[in-house]
């Protein structure tokens, strides 16, 4: 069981983010590796990015639902825990793309520390590949228009406030297998990966009931409440990546491809 220790918690509270929390097995990186590398294949190749594929892919449910990450989220937001959203983001090697800064939350004026996201890395994640990129304690800014931060090399000042000054962003360097936590309102980006291989993270953002509302369908992943208030989702059935594709595709979810 990977818990949190009182260290920890602390820490999330002040800084707004955790990471190097170890949650994958070895044998899992390569496993769930396998899982994505063959999706990818059948979506056409070179996907960067993909939303929502817990509807769809048993391997992103098993993830988003992986006994070590609720244990952890159950630390931070108590024993009732709804999935909210996932994503795959697959950086190829030598891409230009890069996430310029912005808030998790601003887009459903989200302010409450009751809606944190995980970054699962299936590949190491280094300065050089474009790891996740983290600004400590900008979760006390509260709701910053992306506007005011433009790009990751390109940090200005215009959100801060006396009380709390921007700081110099944190790179969330992590081996394969490995997590981070970070709050709804904390600042976060990445670089492009300026290496040959591939940096591939899994995000998933969760909540606990006092969400009022969603834009998507929310699942119960441990614990119980409220679904009259939500369309709850459910684990996609067993069947093979053809079907599972066919199915996303027809969702009609974002795919965004590498250039």
């Amino acid at each position: 069981m990977s818990t949190l220790t009182e260290t920890q918690l602390a820490d999330y509270e002040e800084f707004g983010f955790l990471d190097s929390i170890p949650i994958l097995s070895a044998d899992e990186v390569r496993h769930f590796r396998a899982e994505v590398d063959q999706m990818c294949a059948a979506l056409g190749g070179r996907i960067t990015r993909l939303d929502q594929p817990h509807y769809y892919f048993r391997w992103a449910w098993e993830l988003s639902t992986h006994p070590r990450v609720l244990d952890c989220m159950e630390q931070l937001i108590g024993p009732n825990i709804m999935l909210k959203s996932t994503r795959l983001f697959y950086k190829v090697g030598t891409s230009d793309s890069f996430v310029g800064w912005h808030q998790d939350g601003l887009t459903e004026q989200l302010k409450e520390a009751c809606v944190p996201a995980i970054w699962l890395g299936l590949t190491p994640a280094t300065a050089e590949n474009g790891c996740l990129r983290v600004v400590p304690r900008s979760h006390l800014l509260g709701l910053v228009p992306h506007a005011d931060f433009p790009n990751p090399d390109n940090l200005t000042t215009q959100g801060a406030t006396a009380q709390v000054p921007i700081e110099t962003p944190h790179d969330v360097v992590m081996r394969a297998g490995e997590m981070s936590l970070h709050h709804p309102l904390m600042l976060h980006a990445s670089n492009p990966n300026r290496t040959a291989e591939a940096r591939i993270g899994f995000s998933a953002t969760y909540s606990t009931p006092a969400l009022m509302s969603s834009r998507t369908a929310i699942a119960w992943v441990r614990g119980d409440g409220p679904r009259d208030r939500f369309k709850v989702a459910e684990a996609p059935r067993l069947c093979s990546t053809e079907e599972a594709v066919a199915a996303y595709r027809a969702g009609n979810h974002q795919i965004l491809f590498a250039k």
